[in-house]
């Protein structure tokens, strides 16, 4: 099971992760992927009825270099993503949500989102 991860470069790797029962990753586990304090924040734009995608974006200082495949993600204009983020897949929103890992056609049809919304084909790196 794997998660994605956006980093400010515009690169894009599918990492695999330790996953716990029912595929669920522990935020212990997010955390150690980015460089300090993660807020969740939902994917509107990506989500659908059995897909409910939740970016953790770095919290910090406005002076992080910006996201741009995670802000195109985010959608909205009055927003902007500043440092790297990592998505992942929740069972429902709110208080209790598990944070799942996502499996390979999933990471393949995000991908395939970011692509359409950059204008240009993005690869995973290995």
């Amino acid at each position: 099971m794997k998660v994605l991860i956006v980093k400010t470069d515009n690169s894009v790797k599918a990492t695999q992760i330790f996953t716990h029962t029912k595929n669920e990753v522990q935020w212990a586990d997010i955390k150690k992927l980015l460089t300090s304090n993660a807020e969740p924040i939902y994917l509107s734009r990506i989500s659908r009825l059995a897909f409910l995608y939740t970016m953790y974006a770095e919290k910090g200082p406005s002076e992080r270099p910006l996201n741009k495949i995670a802000t195109l993600l985010l959608g909205e204009a009055d927003r902007v993503i500043r440092g790297d983020v990592v998505i992942t897949r929740t069972d429902h929103l709110g208080f209790g949500a598990k944070i799942l890992a996502l499996e390979d056609n999933e990471v393949e049809k995000i991908v395939e989102k970011m692509s359409k919304l950059a204008g240009g084909k993005i690869e995973v790196l290995k």
